[in-house]
C-alpha cells in the first residue's frame, strides 16, 4: 500500500508547484499573494499581519517592501508618533489580487470538476482529521 503521508506530501509539492506558477505570471510570490488577501480583508497593519500569518517581523516587513516597491501596496503613516504604517491595496494590486484569485479558483475548478459534492467535503474532514492527528503525534 502506498504511503499515505508521502502521497499527501507528493500532492502539496505539486499544488505548490502549479500555484507558484501562477502567481508568478502576476509578479508576486504565493506569500505576498496571501498578504494581498489579508489586506483586502482588512488586516492593514504589520502586527496584525504577523499574527494573522504567524510570520515573523522581518520576514512581513521583507514582503510589505517588495510589494510596495511593485506599487501593489501603498502605507500610511498614522498615530501620534507617524511610526505605525497602515496598508492598503493600489489599484494594481487589487487587479493582481483578482486575476491571481480567478485563476486559483479555476485551478481548483480543474481538480474537483469530477468530484462530487460529499466526496470533496469528505476530504475537507478527513484533512482536518489529519492535521489534527499529525499535531498530536510526537
Amino acid at each position: 500500500m502506498d504511503d499515505i503521508l508521502e502521497n499527501l506530501s507528493v500532492a502539496a509539492k505539486t499544488l505548490q508547484s502549479r500555484t507558484s506558477k501562477l502567481t508568478k505570471q502576476y509578479r508576486v510570490t504565493i506569500a505576498e499573494w496571501k498578504l494581498l488577501r489579508q489586506i483586502k480583508q482588512g488586516v492593514i497593519t504589520q502586527d496584525a499581519m504577523a499574527e494573522a500569518m504567524q510570520l515573523d517581523n522581518s520576514t512581513l516587513s521583507r514582503q510589505l517592501k517588495n510589494l510596495t516597491e511593485k506599487q501593489f501596496t501603498s502605507k500610511t503613516a498614522v498615530g501620534k508618533d507617524r511610526r505605525q504604517l497602515e496598508y492598503a491595496l493600489t489599484p494594481s494590486g487589487e487587479e493582481a489580487l483578482l486575476n491571481i484569485d480567478n485563476d486559483y479558483d479555476a485551478l481548483t475548478d480543474a481538480v474537483f470538476h469530477y468530484w462530487p459534492e460529499d466526496e470533496q467535503q469528505m476530504m475537507k474532514i478527513l484533512l482536518k482529521r489529519l492535521a489534527r492527528s499529525i499535531e498530536r503525534a510526537n
